[in-house]
């Protein structure tokens, strides 16, 4: 009798790691497609500023082989821009 109970409660944790193994698996599922859309929506946020940018700056230059001009890029506000985002990047991941 006392077999018959062991096996039974055996069968029984075994069930709950199955069912707690799978539950965690369907959380760590989830928790990767929001990053993923998360990371999808930072994409198409930064492909529309760059298109902002290089619609909006005349200094803006997507090829810089094509009438890139160092000082006029320099003197441009995407340059401060791109300046302050180097140091805060560089700052949040203890660059120097």
């Amino acid at each position: 009798m006392n077999s018959i109970k062991d096996i039974l409660a055996s069968i029984g944790i075994l069930t709950l790691l199955v069912l707690g193994m799978t539950a965690a698996t369907a959380g760590v599922q989830q928790i990767n497609e929001a990053f993923n859309r998360q990371q999808a929506g930072q994409d198409a946020l930064i492909a529309e500023h760059k298109a902002y940018l290089a619609s909006d700056d005349d200094n803006y230059v997507t090829d810089p082989m094509n009438g890139f001009d160092e000082e006029v890029y320099e003197a441009s506000e995407q340059a401060g821009t791109a300046k302050h985002a180097n140091l805060f990047i560089s700052t949040a991941y203890g660059r120097e």
